[in-house]
């Protein structure tokens, strides 16, 4: 602070005043000159210091996304994260997860980035591509979904739900509960699936559904327009389907139900990493910070219907159970089913 002193014009009247007013300010002359000469050093430090070295200045650069996930999931990422970093140019190369790997591969360690999307088998089989990063929301994960491995983290779980006509089932007389109530023989010709593995990377969820809609003589999956279409109108009582979707159709006014196999549910996670040698690791780390925050996620759970990898964020909708009541089948069981219904045709 700067303080500006004042001294009236001497006079006979009062120049004894004004002689000791003046010794006064002689005394302290001295320190306060110092404790100027100090703060102007301070400013000019501050100024000829780049800001960086107080960790002020914003992140800026580029940062490429490789990715295998929707675009609509795509663009409300990135949307959401230019809001809060508008200095990070966000590049993505889209494509199916196995090309998305293969690019990730051949340009890792020139450009680098982060992998969005794919499942922790295609992540543990390219681990050697990623460097280890634990994001600052580790704790906030589901723990059955955490790895043995800081090189990728969980991102969105994948849920594969029951999209029930109750209506159909109530005249065909069948309670549908689960797996196993899709199998009486009222429902035959009445279920239909969509291909799980074009929602999820979860290669044993995949097998399992598909495993088992063969066990009630269903040979192929529909399109997704088609079962949520069918069953919607009474065509088909039950739909095996993505969770998202058949979030959406419920919300659509249309007189579903959407029921959770009380056997365990199939489900995983699909994940992200970092690429080692990547060109702007701080911008990765934002990124991957980002997405796995609360905001994001729960923004993914309110507009996309996508069940989120966090324990404190859900959907709050009826009828949609939270992840910690969900029983979940782990990859173990699922694969067991899948070998158990293989042998059973």
């Amino acid at each position: 602070m700067w303080y500006t002193h004042c001294v009236r014009r001497r006079t006979p009247d009062n120049q004894d005043k004004n002689t000791a007013i003046r010794r006064k300010i002689r005394k302290v002359d001295p320190m306060k000159k110092f404790f100027a000469t100090m703060l102007l050093l301070s400013m000019l430090l501050t100024a000829l210091v780049p800001a960086t070295a107080f960790g002020s200045a914003p992140v800026s650069g580029r940062l490429m996304l490789y990715s295998s996930l929707p675009v609509t999931q795509l663009d409300l990422m990135v949307a959401m994260f230019n809001e809060k970093y508008p200095d990070i140019t966000v590049d993505v190369f889209f494509a199916d997860s196995a090309d998305v790997f293969a690019r990730a591969q051949a340009e890792a360690g020139a450009a680098g980035g982060l992998v969005l999307g794919g499942s922790l088998e295609s992540f543990r089989a390219a681990q050697d591509l990623f460097t280890a990063y634990t994001t600052a929301n580790a704790k906030a994960l589901h723990d059955g979904y955490a790895v043995e491995s800081a090189a990728f983290t969980p991102i969105q779980l994948h849920v594969s739900a029951l999209l029930v006509n109750q209506d159909l089932a109530k005249e065909l007389g069948v309670k549908i509960m689960g797996w196993e109530s899709l199998k009486d023989a009222k429902l035959s010709g009445r279920v239909a699936y969509m291909d799980p593995a074009a929602s999820s990377p979860v290669s044993e969820q995949a097998a399992f559904v598909t495993n088992f809609a063969r066990t009630v003589n269903i040979s192929s999956p529909s399109a997704p327009s088609f079962v949520l279409n069918a069953v919607t109108a009474g065509q088909y009582a039950v739909g095996i389907v993505n969770e998202e979707k058949a979030i959406e159709r419920q919300l659509s006014g249309a007189n579903v139900d959407v029921i959770y196999a009380a056997e365990g549910v199939a489900m995983g996670a699909s994940y992200a990493g970092i690429l080692t040698g990547t060109q702007n690791e701080e911008a990765a780390r934002l990124f991957l910070d980002f997405i796995t925050g609360r905001e994001y996620q729960q923004a993914a759970a309110d507009i996309l219907h996508q069940r989120s990898v966090r324990r404190d964020v859900d959907f709050n909708l009826q009828g949609i159970v939270a992840t910690r009541s969900l029983k979940a089948l782990d990859f173990e069981s699922m694969a067991l089913l899948t070998r158990m219904q293989i042998a059973a045709r």
